[in-house]
């Protein structure tokens, strides 16, 4: 389900122990974003909590502890999509695969996503967020640069979804879908910043986190995480693969030189943008972020 923690301009940090608490529940790796110099900043992929707030220490001095500035925090719980660094939170607007799962990216604007969204990130290589962000947010943007500043449209998303967002635009501005906890300024798409039985008790869900059912020391939410990651551990890892096309080009190493696919067997993982060759039952990798070109020449990821 994941958490979003979003610091307006005027609010207060999260603290140390809720940042734990986020982490801890949604321990699928995490990310920041924040505005500098007219940008907005993406910074991902800390798939440990030692990681990610050394990281959160790092900004905290660097920007002065985010006086007068907006900052979003994303930490994931994978439902759809490996858990890896690349399909981490923040996104940019997007619907370039490379970039979406780039960790490090300065953008005009970011999103990040608190939900599961039905029948989307099942069979193209990326996760329900970023294909609904490439296939349906993004066509919006494309045409409408300002859309999140309109009502009707923001109120279209969270009816499709049933999801939560928060968008940070370069002008350092916070914009929400959804309902989120107001927590002394903060906001939180959930509760799961809290310990169990002060969220049980403030927020009126007793023995239940974000709608999951606890029964005495029974934890539903984290058995039924584990047995997805048995799930996964145990299908076959070529079905991330995605083939390539015969007239599909690449750029192995990112220094201009293209070869035409033609008749090599190459499959692209989009999870780690790692590029296989299938030879003798077998793949085996031969580039790692390569530049893959269609057959028009353009850039697809």
């Amino acid at each position: 389900m994941c958490i979003i923690i979003a610091k307006d301009k005027k609010s207060r940090l999260p603290k140390e122990e809720e940042l734990k608490r986020a982490f801890e529940w949604n321990n699928d790796g995490a990310g920041f974003m924040y505005v500098d110099n007219g940008k907005v900043i993406i910074d991902k992929g800390y798939m440990k909590y030692s990681s990610f707030i050394k990281r959160y220490k790092s900004l905290l001095e660097k920007y002065n502890n985010f006086k007068n500035k907006s900052l979003v925090i994303h930490c994931r719980i994978g439902t759809s999509g490996r858990n890896t660094k690349g399909n981490t939170h923040p996104y940019p607007i997007t619907d370039n695969v490379r970039l979406l799962k780039s960790r490090h990216l300065t953008q005009d604007i970011g999103i990040v996503h608190n939900g599961i969204i039905k029948g989307y990130g099942t069979a193209t290589g990326l996760n329900d967020t970023q294909e609904f962000i490439s296939k349906y947010i993004y066509p919006i943007y494309r045409n409408w640069k300002d859309f999140y500043k309109n009502e009707d449209i923001m109120y279209g998303i969270e009816k499709i979804t049933g999801s939560k967002w928060t968008i940070l635009d370069n002008k350092d501005n916070l914009y929400f879908i959804g309902d989120f906890i107001d927590d002394g300024g903060l906001k939180f798409s959930n509760n799961t910043y809290l310990s169990y039985s002060y969220s049980s008790y403030k927020y009126g869900h007793y023995g239940c986190y974000d709608g999951y059912d606890y029964y005495g020391d029974y934890d539903w939410y984290a058995e039924q995480k584990k047995l997805q990651d048995m799930i996964d551990d145990e299908e076959d890892k070529s079905k991330y693969y995605y083939p390539l096309e015969p007239n599909f080009h690449i750029d192995f190493w990112g220094n201009g030189e293209i070869e035409k696919v033609g008749d090599r067997d190459f499959w692209y993982d989009f999870d780690t943008m790692e590029l296989y060759e299938y030879k003798n039952n077998d793949f085996v990798l031969v580039a790692v972020n390569p530049i893959i070109y269609d057959e028009n020449n353009e850039e697809i990821w």
